[in-house]
Parts: C-alpha cells; sequence; structure tokens
C-alpha cells in the first residue's frame, strides 16, 4: 500500500476514535514531513524503513531546523503512533520507530499569576460581566480553554453546584464542583441582560448564539492582562494558577488530577517542583482564589 493510502486509512482511524480536526492536521503535516523525507532517501515503502533511516531523520531535525525539542518530541510522538497503526494493520512486521528516543526537554517553570495580579484581574473585569465570568471560571476549576469554549448551559446545574465537562479528543469527562466565588460569578451571569437575551446553548457565545472562539476568548482576556498591566502571562496561566494554588493548599493530587484532566497523576505531580510550601493537612475540596 502507498504512502497517500495508508495515511488515509490512519486519518480515519483517528476520527473514529474522536481526535479532533486539528490533532489529526497536526498528524498529518507531521508525517509528510517524514514522507518527504523518505522520498528523498528513495524509500517508498513503509516496509522498506528502518530504525536507522528513522534516526537520521530525527537528528536531521535536530541538526538543521529551529525546532524546539519539544516539537521533536511530538513529532517522535506522531511517528509512534503511526508505525502502531501500520503494524495493527499488517503494513510492516517490526516497529522501527519503537528504538527512537526522544529528545530532552527542560521543563519550564509555569507562569502563575500572584493574588494581586489575579485580584487585580478581577478588577478589570468587573465592567465586562461575560468577560468577568469567563476569567472566574479559569481560576476557580482549572479547566482548559477549549473546554470553557464548548461549556453549555446544561453542562451547569442549577443550583450552580457542579459543572460537567464532557469527553473531547483525548480529554476525560469529569465532573467539577463549584466554590462560592465562582456560584456567585455564575447567578449573576445568568441573570444578566446579555444572557438572557440571547437564545443559545452555550454559556458563553456570539451574538449570534454561536459558542464563542478559542481565539476571541484567548485575545479578550490578553487585553485584560495588558490592561491589568500583567505582564508575560496567558490564559493558560490561569490554570496553572488553580493547580499551583491547590497544591499549595493540600488538595489531594488525584482528586487535582481528576478535576483538571489530567490522563496521568504524574503530569500533576510535576507542578510540586514549583510549589513554595504545601500544607501539612490534605483536603478534597478546592480552595477559593
Amino acid at each position: 500500500m502507498d504512502f497517500t493510502s495508508t495515511l488515509s486509512r490512519f486519518e480515519k482511524n483517528l476520527e473514529q476514535k474522536g481526535r479532533s480536526k486539528f490533532t489529526i492536521t497536526a498528524y498529518r503535516k507531521d508525517l509528510d514531513q517524514l514522507i518527504n523525507f523518505l522520498k528523498k532517501n528513495k524509500i517508498n515503502k513503509w516496509s522498506e524503513t528502518s530504525s536507522k533511516i528513522l534516526e537520521k531523520y530525527f537528528q536531521q531535525l535536530q541538526q538543521e531546523s529551529e525546532l524546539t525539542p519539544k516539537s521533536i518530541s511530538r513529532k517522535i510522538n506522531s511517528t509512534k503512533t503511526f508505525f502502531k497503526f501500520l503494524i495493527s494493520i499488517k503494513e510492516i512486521d517490526s516497529d522501527h520507530s519503537k528504538e527512537i528516543k526522544h529528545p530532552k526537554i527542560q521543563r519550564q517553570v509555569p507562569r502563575v499569576l500572584n493574588p494581586l495580579e489575579y485580584k487585580a484581574l478581577r478588577d478589570t473585569a468587573k465592567s465586562n460581566i461575560r468577560l468577568y465570568t469567563m476569567i472566574e471560571m479559569l481560576l476557580q476549576t482549572g479547566i482548559r480553554i477549549g473546554e470553557l469554549s464548548r461549556l453549555e448551559k446544561k453542562d451547569i446545574n442549577d443550583k450552580f453546584t457542579q459543572i460537567h465537562i464532557k469527553a473531547y479528543s483525548s480529554y476525560p469527562e469529569r465532573t467539577i464542583p463549584i466554590n462560592l466565588s465562582l456560584s456567585e460569578a455564575l447567578d449573576k451571569y445568568f441573570k444578566s441582560k446579555i444572557f438572557l437575551t440571547t437564545n443559545s446553548k452555550y454559556v458563553f457565545f456570539t451574538r449570534t448564539g454561536n459558542k464563542i472562539l478559542i481565539r476571541n476568548i484567548r485575545s479578550t482576556i490578553n487585553n485584560a492582562f495588558r490592561a491589568t498591566g500583567i505582564k508575560d502571562a496567558t490564559v493558560n496561566d490561569l490554570r496553572n494558577t488553580f493547580i499551583i494554588h491547590q497544591l499549595e493548599n493540600g488538595l489531594k493530587i488525584d482528586l487535582l488530577a481528576e478535576i483538571v484532566g489530567h490522563k496521568r497523576q504524574t503530569t500533576t505531580e510535576h507542578y510540586l517542583e514549583f510549589i513554595q510550601t504545601r500544607s501539612h493537612k490534605t483536603t478534597s475540596r478546592i480552595s477559593p482564589l
């Protein structure tokens, strides 16, 4: 089977597994780049690949491109996932990608907003009830920006005590408790004129009732950062702030991992490297910011 046919089958397989269009496109770009390299080396079938040729490809990427180690590691993951698929459809007999090692990635210290910063951010957003509620949602739950964009009214219970996050792509389904600060913000927002005069199934929506796009959430909150005078911060740093704050206040790590949707608890544990102090007492309750 030629390169194009196997890639098409792989994409359909990813679609069946519920992978997002963005993820599938990323896989395609990574594998197209690999295929171009193989063709230049006169390899026209997956069965003709070897661990040596794959090592040569990734060595060349590291030496000749401006890609970061993290980007190269992502391309290695794409290749490994694809070769597992080739094994499953019996296109190849041996998985040569197993021998490819990831480059060492220096872990970056996450940007965490201090109390003065996130309180000032709230003050900046108070005149815009939708923006204020979005910021409060991210700060008090640690959900991803995409999850905020897709959130529907039915995902929040009537008493504003729980949020249900649907499974999406590789992100797991989960239920997150709502603390008093967020509950009050949601109550005011759901009673606001902007909310009641638009018939939309989404919690945060455009004038036409469609869900607010991720890029629009990002640009709106980035504008709020600038207006507040908060430097070098991104929307994802609200999630970092939530995680670090909960760890410092003793929230159980397994519970925190479930709340923020980490598939592996070790991902949550990595944040322990960056906390100043951790409470001696563990708790099962989210600590409000």
